[in-house]
């Protein structure tokens, strides 16, 4: 999910693409199976791109790629990362888990969307 305006939406041919923007991306340990682990989250700067009828993009943190699809980087659920990427990945506080378990999206932001995203703009871009 975008957190502001900085990037814009063109069009090349017919194909979409939005420049590179501040990216909420929600991720959550590798092998998830029964984890207990709670969901965390992490900001980058990602650009995507029209891939058929997805849009498509990555993102890089510390020293790994992320493919990102959709909101919240998996259309609309945590992305699984390798360890070290969710251990410098903040955690998400359990109402907004709680408003996201309950907000309705699939393979989209569902009614949390706003909060997520105030949260993230407060969280990683005011503090900076």
């Amino acid at each position: 999910m975008y957190l502001d305006d900085s990037g814009h939406i063109y069009y090349q041919g017919t194909e979409q693409h939005c420049s590179k923007a501040p990216f909420l991306i929600l991720v959550q340990p590798p092998g998830i199976e029964g984890s207990k682990e709670p969901i965390r989250a992490l900001v980058r700067k990602v650009a995507l791109r029209q891939c058929g009828h997805w849009m498509m993009g990555t993102a890089r943190a510390f020293g790994h790629s992320i493919p990102i699809s959709g909101p919240y980087g998996a259309d609309g659920l945590p992305r699984s990362v390798p360890q070290e990427v969710y251990d410098r990945a903040t955690p998400v506080p359990e109402e907004l888990i709680k408003m996201w378990n309950e907000g309705g999206g699939w393979n989209s932001a569902g009614t949390e969307a706003s909060a997520m995203r105030d949260w993230a703009v407060k969280t990683f871009l005011e503090s900076k």
